[in-house]
Parts: structure tokens; sequence; C-alpha cells
């Protein structure tokens, strides 16, 4: 927290990595504790310490690291009258804020970066290769192959996106064999459907009917087991 965004940004990869089996769910949680427990300590170095810990808490709910419940659990192992409390509310008010996900990605000019940057161009080039008439293996490949299990929201919102746009529904297939595989998982399904819901204003400019078929394509995925038989207030909306 007392060093440059780039480094802030660089801590968050790296738990986004090691969060995904280095680390149980409980000693990230536990860490946080610790963390939030200490924030007034920290404060007395690192001025915004409690804001840069929330954008922390929020970015590790966007990069699959933490779930939305477990912010509940962390706020619920704090002492009383600990100011970490106030920590976990900042972090849940970032998670609901519109276009949340985009934002907090990039909260440290992280979308800016080479990874990021360099695997949303990798997304885009296989999802247009398979389009195209590319071979469904090579393109969970490609996708294993990225190694960034907890950026797979990406790969849901560019293909539904690309599937509204070009009229081909052999990208749900696309998705249908990597949440079969384990590849994608119902929880990254969920973020990358609501990526589409929020900025679907945006879409209906270029995509008139946006919202029917955001609409058929989130009943044919509740069918289909990729997201939830209750999905989010936000797709329920939608749907």
């Amino acid at each position: 927290m007392d060093r440059k965004n780039r480094e802030k940004e660089m801590a968050s990869v790296l738990l986004s990595a090691i969060g995904i089996g280095f680390l149980s769910t409980d000693d990230v949680v536990n860490g946080f504790v610790l963390l939030l427990e200490s924030a007034e300590d920290t404060a007395l170095d690192v001025l915004d310490a409690p804001t840069e810990l929330a954008y922390f808490l929020a970015r590790a709910v966007i990069d699959d690291v933490l779930a939305p419940l477990n912010l509940d659990e962390i706020g619920a192992k704090l002492p009383a009258n600990c100011n970490g409390s106030e920590t976990v509310h900042m972090a849940r008010a970032l998670l609901a804020a519109r276009h949340a996900g985009e934002r907090i990605l990039r909260c440290w000019g992280g979308g800016s970066g080479s990874a990021v940057e360099d695997a949303k161009d990798k997304i885009s080039k296989l999802l247009e290769e398979y389009e195209s008439g590319g071979v469904i293996t090579e393109a969970i490949q490609c996708i294993r192959d990225l190694g960034m299990p907890f950026f797979n929201h990406e790969v849901v919102k560019k293909a539904l996106v690309m599937a509204m746009e070009k009229k081909n529904n052999r990208l749900l297939d696309l998705l249908q064999e990597s949440f079969n595989e384990g590849l994608i998982t119902t929880n990254q399904m969920t973020k990358g459907f609501t990526r589409i819901q929020d900025a679907l204003d945006d879409l209906a400019l270029d995509i008139p009917d946006a919202q029917e078929k955001l609409k058929s394509f989130i009943e044919q995925a509740k069918s289909k087991g990729w997201l939830p038989p209750f999905v989010s207030p936000v797709l329920q909306a939608a749907a």
C-alpha cells in the first residue's frame, strides 16, 4: 500500500495467481482481517490505507479470489468498533457501482498495462478465429493458455457481444464446452453476463435488439446450468 500503482497492480495479480490452488479462501479472508484490524496503525504511515484496502478487497472479489459473501464473513470477524468495518463497507460500495468490474480492474492503471491489454487482444483474436470456422478444441486450448482463469469473464463478455453482432450462436457452443470442461466457472459466467448488462445502453446503439438477445442468452445459460436458477437482481431485471 505504500508503493506506487504499478506495484499495487502487481500485488493484485499475484494474489489472483496464488489464490487459485495455493491459498484457501479462509487464508485470504484471515489475511484481510489482520490487515483491517491493523488499518489504523497502517494509516499512520500510509494515510489512504483504508481506501487502498477497500480497493484490494473489491479487486479480490472481481478476480474471483473471494466471493461477495466473504466480505460479510470478514466484517463479522472484525472486533466491535473496528474502523476496518468502514473499509469493508467501502469495498461493497465499489462493487455495487455501475461498471464496477471495469473500474476496479483499472483502479491502479491495470487496464492500460500490458498483461490485461494483451489478454484482451488474445481473447478477441481467438474468438474471431473460432467464429469464422475455427476448431473448438483449439479455441479451448487458447483460453487455457491465457493462464488467467480469474479473467475468463472477459471471454464470456466478448463471446456474447460477438454472438449478438455476428448473429452466430456458434460462440455459445464455445461457452458451453468451456463450462463443461470447468474452464469457465459459474461465477465467471455470472460476471461476464453482468458486465454485458451494465454496458447494455451502449451496446444498443450498435445492436438495437441487444436487450432481447441478452434475455435469450440468459434463459439459455440458466437452462444449461451456466448461470444459477436465481441470478443476481441485475440479470433478473434483464431476463
